[in-house]
């Protein structure tokens, strides 16, 4: 196959290295031969879903000097490589290779199209994947991407993914921004809501300063305590919610419109609305008392009744069984 030729040419450059001397006259190579024939259509191979395989083993096989047309390829098409389930891989393998100037001009490209490429099924995992290995400068670049765009992408399902991580990696005062537009009174009930958008939400509770939290919860209050939030938070994303902000602030205590606790505290969740513990845990003892007593009342009843059925069955059988005693001595009996 093409991938085991690629592995050849790497072993046989490692033995021409070797083995060079230094008034040798310069030869074409195995490795010139191969990238020069798979260069016109490096682009094609990287979304095919055979040839991905060999343009990522040249990567991980040959020096830079082969493998750059690879970076040249994907940089020239990087929005449709990116979106496709097999060039979003080989743009990862891209990535992990060692700084050079083909990996700048692509990591470029792709901050470039990162507002575009994060609302994509594969897309938003390139530019995930440029948060985690690149540098911060490019970090920087895409988080500043999103400001002013934040609550529609955190309601998106694949741009909400990329939000969180955004939220992990910008700096100070990008968070500071983007906590900005999460607080919006007018956006908040729909982000706590939505199916990912409560995901962002408790990421922005976990990563930001005190003081942002406090003001992303107080921001929610309203839609906590209401009957008019609409269940906010009776429903699944909602108790998410409210269980990290009491991981964030421990003497934080949700309630519903008439003041009772949802988060019982203090141990109060063992008492009655009067105090009266010890009262109801007697009656409730008297009760369990007096079922015992009438299951077991309920067991002699029983065994009573089949004692006295066994007696009657013996009076119903005795006489029968002596009959047929008799016959068998009187030689009456058919077998």
């Amino acid at each position: 196959s093409v991938q085991k030729v690629v592995e050849l040419c790497a072993i046989d450059e490692k033995e021409s290295a070797a083995n060079a001397k230094p008034d040798d006259r310069p030869q074409e190579t195995a490795s010139e031969i191969l990238t020069r024939s798979l260069a016109p259509a490096a682009a094609r191979l990287c979304i095919d879903s055979h040839g991905n395989h060999v343009i990522q083993r040249i990567l991980l096989k040959l020096p830079y000097q082969y493998s750059h047309f690879v970076f040249d390829a994907v940089a020239n098409s990087v929005g449709d490589v990116a979106r496709h389930r097999h060039g979003c891989c080989v743009i990862q393998r891209c990535l992990d290779s060692p700084p050079s100037a083909a990996r700048s001009n692509l990591v470029h490209r792709i901050v470039e199209k990162s507002l575009e490429l994060m609302q994509d099924a594969y897309g938003n995992y390139v530019v995930q994947y440029v948060l985690d290995v690149c540098s911060d400068d490019d970090v920087h670049a895409v988080c500043e991407s999103v400001v002013g765009k934040v609550t529609l992408l955190a309601i998106q399902k694949f741009s909400s993914n990329v939000m969180e991580k955004c939220l992990e990696r910008c700096t100070d005062k990008v968070r500071e921004m983007y906590l900005s537009e999460l607080s919006d009174s007018e956006r908040i009930r729909e982000l706590m809501m939505d199916p990912f958008g409560n995901y962002v939400i408790q990421r922005a509770l976990a990563v930001s300063t005190h003081a942002q939290a406090v003001q992303l919860v107080e921001a929610m209050k309203p839609h906590l305590f209401s009957a008019s939030g609409g269940g906010i938070k009776n429903t699944a994303g909602g108790r998410r919610i409210i269980a990290k902000i009491s991981k964030r602030f421990p003497n934080f205590n949700v309630g519903d419109e008439t003041g009772e606790a949802l988060v019982p505290k203090n141990g109060n969740h063992k008492k009655s609305g009067n105090g009266n513990s010890s009262n109801n845990s007697r009656h409730d003892n008297g009760m369990l008392g007096e079922q015992s007593q009438g299951r077991y009342n309920h067991r002699r009843g029983q065994g009573k009744f089949v004692e006295e059925f066994s007696d009657q069955q013996k009076r119903h059988t005795q006489p029968r069984f002596d009959a047929f005693a008799k016959d068998v001595k009187s030689d009456n009996y058919i077998g």
